[in-house]
């Protein structure tokens, strides 16, 4: 698959992370479940990638293996030309639950715990990029508290800014916001917009909400109910989109292409 198109005499967007042919498997007690089979695409720098299927699709476990805590059963991924074989600094991820933080440190600490961890931080370098990265998120006032004392739109803004922190090559956002309810969920997603527009980072971010992957992504990847297999990709999607109908008619697009019997193929311009 090629890196999404660029106007006539621009420059072709970077090629970040390449997905070729992977296919993901675990096992249970019982069987040997494939996730996801020969998946491709290509995500480039600044892009808002999205992870588009419904549950049981794959779509998380293909973001870990981008994390590099999985290994390809077939296929690999690169990241800036190079296989990912294991973790890694320039790889953070966010994850679904409230509870990624520690709770015996404050805020403040909790941003400033990997960069410590890294070793490429005096402490007070760390404790500034902390609170540079906590004053993006709105949390400066928040920095000596500890989790237990925040909501969880709160927690999940503070494991946002620890992994900008790190200022990593990409992002991994793993349905983030599924457990917020409605009206904080929407305000994370126009917060996480804001900070991309302030430091145009590049984020893959897994979900099953199609109005969630409409509103935050450029791209999106639709991947097929269990095996997770690419279904299209949408390119091109118009930010803010308050055209109802539009988005009314994009929506059931998108369902046509995850649930119908449709043959893979790349969509064009939306928006």
């Amino acid at each position: 698959m090629n890196a999404a198109s660029a106007p006539p005499g621009a420059t072709s967007p970077q090629v970040l992370v390449d997905v070729r042919g992977v296919t993901l498997q675990y096992k249970t007690s019982n069987h040997l479940v494939t996730a996801t089979y020969r998946v491709d695409f290509q995500v480039c720098q600044s892009d808002r990638y999205i992870l588009l299927g419904p549950s049981g699709c794959g779509k998380s476990t293909l973001l870990k293996a981008i994390g590099g805590f999985l290994t390809p059963t077939e296929g690999e991924i690169r990241l800036k030309g190079k296989v990912v074989t294991k973790p890694g600094q320039d790889r953070m991820m966010v994850f679904q639950e409230f509870d990624q933080l520690l709770p015996w440190k404050t805020v403040r600490q909790n941003v400033m715990f990997p960069l410590q961890c890294s070793g490429r931080f005096s402490s007070r370098e760390a404790a500034d990029k902390a609170m540079h990265y906590l004053e993006k998120v709105g949390l400066t006032q928040f920095a000596d508290h500890h989790p237990h004392l925040l909501s969880g739109g709160m927690k999940q803004r503070v494991a946002i800014a620890r992994g900008m922190a790190m200022e990593p090559d990409v992002l991994l956002m793993d349905e983030p916001y599924a457990a917020l309810d409605a009206l904080t969920r929407r305000k994370m997603q126009d917060e996480l917009l804001q900070l991309w527009d302030d430091t145009r980072f590049t984020v893959i971010f897994v979900t099953h909400s199609i109005p969630e992957a409409i509103k935050l992504g450029n791209r999106v990847l639709l991947l097929s109910p269990h095996p997770g297999q690419v279904r299209a990709e949408l390119q091109g999607l118009a930010r803010d989109n308050t055209d109802r109908a539009a988005a009314a008619a994009l929506e059931a697009r998108i369902n046509e292409l995850l649930f119908g019997s449709e043959d893979l193929h790349q969509e064009g311009q939306h928006g």
